[in-house]
């Protein structure tokens, strides 16, 4: 299915519902609650055994929650939502729209392929997560990491990737220009490296020695 199929999928009464699910538990202001977890699809689980939310439209920030096993693809984002200050773990983005948005806190065996993350702010830890194709252009993050993560084919135009640690990621053909990667680690195998083009790159070091 392509991402309008996935989309037109859902009614109103679906989409109000699963909002209403989310307000339910997200945010602050529900951490007093002793069980709070993201809610069920009404489309049940996807072939790779995750909560199908494919194309889903959510006005609600996800929030100080724990979220296992939940397929996001195509979803839509109203304005002033985003993934913040929570923990994903086997969850899929995949082509999803987060420009400008929050995708903080920690993030395990997540894919965001495709994904549009520009301008968005990141933190604080990626652990094997794939962002083959996706678009991290005028990008900030600072003090986070990113370990084992594919960046293959990554726009990284005008990011800001400051003070982070890349350790053990690959970035074949990924692309960086008029940015800024200072004060960041590499951990790497030098053929996985990025080709740095008008990068500022000041206190950078790769493998624990300063960039020449």
């Amino acid at each position: 299915m392509s991402a309008k199929q996935w989309i037109a999928r859902w009614d109103t009464e679906q989409t109000t519902e699963v909002n209403q699910a989310v307000a339910a538990v997200t945010g602050k202001h529900n951490m007093h609650k002793k069980a709070r977890r993201f809610p069920s699809s009404p489309f049940g689980l996807t072939d790779a055994g995750q909560e199908d939310f494919r194309g889903v439209t959510l006005s609600e920030i996800i929030q100080y929650l724990d979220v296992q096993h939940v397929d996001l693809s195509f979803a839509k984002f109203m304005d002033g939502t985003g993934l913040n200050s929570s923990r994903f773990t086997h969850c899929r983005f995949d082509g999803m729209k987060l420009g400008g948005s929050f995708v903080t806190r920690h993030f395990n065996h997540c894919s965001f392929r495709k994904t549009i993350l520009k301008k968005a702010r990141i933190g604080e830890r990626f652990e094997d997560c794939d962002f083959t194709g996706a678009n991290l252009s005028h990008a900030i993050a600072r003090d986070a990491a990113f370990i084992r993560c594919n960046f293959s084919n990554v726009n990284f135009s005008g990011a800001h990737l400051m003070y982070c640690l890349f350790e053990e990621c690959s970035f074949n053909e990924a692309i960086f220009h008029n940015g800024s990667l200072s004060g960041s680690r590499f951990v790497s195998e030098a053929e996985a490296l990025p080709v740095w083009d008008n990068t500022i790159m000041e206190h950078v070091k790769i493998n624990g020695k300063p960039f020449a």
